[in-house]
Order: C-alpha cells, then structure tokens, then sequence
C-alpha cells in the first residue's frame, strides 16, 4: 500500500499563494481603509452570493465523502474526491483573493467563514501529512503558514501544538509496542512511520521503522521479519540510534537468526 499522501495540485498551491499575496500587499498599501469603507458600502454581487452558495455545498459534500473514505477506502471514491478538494480550494482562493481582508480593517462575517473554511482545509492537509506519511515537519509547516493568513484560528494554534508534541517519540509511548505485533497494530500504536525514515535490509530479510526521539538525531527503531509467513515485530529498541559517533545503525539478527 502507498501511505504517501496526495501532494496539492499546482492549483491548490498557485491559489494559496496568490492569498498570501494578496495579503501581503495589503498589510502596507495606503489608502487600504477609505477601500474597504467604499467596497463594505456596495452591495455584494449576485456572482459572489453564487459562489460562496457554492463553496459552501462543496465543503459540506466534500466533508461526507471524506469520512466515507475513512470508514471504507474506494480507489475511485478517492479519485472523485480528489479532483473535488482541488477545485474547492482553486475557488476558495479565488473567492478570498477578490476580497482579501485589509489590516486594520475588522472581517465582515463572510471573511471570517471564508477563511476558517480555508483553514479548515489546511487542517484536513496537515493531518493527512502525519496519519499517511507521518511528516510531523510538513504538518507543522502547513499550520504556520495558515496562521500567517489565520492568526486568530484557534483550532489552527491547538493543531499546530498537538504536531509538536508529538513529533518526537516518547519512551511512554514506544514502550507499548511488543513482539510479534504486525505493521498495522504498530501504526496504530505509534503513528506511521516517516518514509524517508524507513529501511529494508534485503540480504537479512528485516525492515526496520525509524521514530525520531529528538532534534539531534536520536531515534527509536521498530524491526520486522517475517515468521510463519507474517510480518511481525521481533526487536523494539528506544536507544537505537544516536548521532555520534557517526555511523549507522546496526541491523540486529531476528530471532530465527540467533
């Protein structure tokens, strides 16, 4: 199986990044109050009330076809809703990109819902980058740069704290993992493992998940072979591997092999 999670398409990412423009250009543009006193005295156009119709009935579907997935994966109900979350978040930029919050100006209600929606998408994002892929670091990313843009979210700022907390494995938390435990039970128990962080020792028939301890480099190692035709945990090591010296991890023996 791919626990790779879906990268965002260049339009998801060219739509966020005109956002953050747009933001950015109005954090120092003179004149930013007089335009937003003169655009809030307009009345909103039959386009705009269409098409937050729109992004609305789109998020609500797109949020039941996601717990769908979870419950049961389809290949084609992922593709589906793929296609689907890409479209949503082009438009979703677009719709905040023609009326971009101002600095010192105070969000109209629309803003506001706009914007926790987008936030809500950076959210779905994020998890998907450590429950598929375990990327703490890419998760944490996401969540500051969606503060840039939503520094008020609170679910934003308990997202991010939670993605710290657990980017570092914990003695605690390593200890409940146990001989003879397969793949599954163990990404249950810890996480899935980051995959650049995962290694395959063909020669000796062992695969070993790496689990950073620290910022420094330390990491615990989970280590599976195969016994009676199963993938199984034969050896769960904390203190496997530290930055110095510099070498690599020794690959311990399974247990057939002692």
């Amino acid at each position: 199986m791919d626990w790779s999670p879906r990268r965002p398409s260049r339009a998801r990412r060219h739509g966020a990044a005109l956002l953050c423009g747009a933001l950015l250009l109005l954090m120092g543009a003179p004149g930013c109050g007089r335009r937003a006193a003169e655009k809030a005295a307009r009345p909103e156009s039959s386009e705009s009330q269409t098409e937050w119709a729109w992004l609305q009935r789109t998020k609500a579907d797109l949020d039941a076809r996601r717990a769908r997935l979870a419950a049961q994966p389809d290949p084609g109900l992922q593709k589906e809703t793929q296609a689907l979350s890409d479209e949503l978040n082009r438009r979703l930029a677009a719709f905040l990109n023609a009326d971009p919050p101002v600095q010192g100006e105070p969000l109209s209600e629309r803003q506001k819902a706009a914007l926790r929606m987008k936030s809500d998408e950076e959210i779905y994002l994020a998890r998907t980058w450590i429950e598929q892929g375990g990327d703490f670091q890419r998760a944490i990313d996401i969540y500051k740069e969606a503060l840039v843009v939503d520094p008020d979210n609170p679910r934003l700022k308990e997202e991010l704290a939670r993605a710290e907390a657990r980017r570092y494995m914990t003695r605690e938390t390593f200890a409940q993992v146990q001989k003879g435990m397969e793949p599954d039970e163990v990404r249950r128990l810890l996480g899935a493992p980051n995959l650049n962080n995962v290694r395959s020792y063909p020669e000796r028939g062992v695969t070993g998940w790496f689990y950073p301890r620290n910022a420094s480099g330390d990491a615990a190692a989970v280590w599976f072979h195969k016994e009676d035709g199963r993938t199984v945990v034969y050896l769960a090591d904390f203190d496997a591997v530290h930055p110095q010296p510099a070498a690599p991890a020794p690959v311990p023996a399974p247990r057939s092999a002692a």
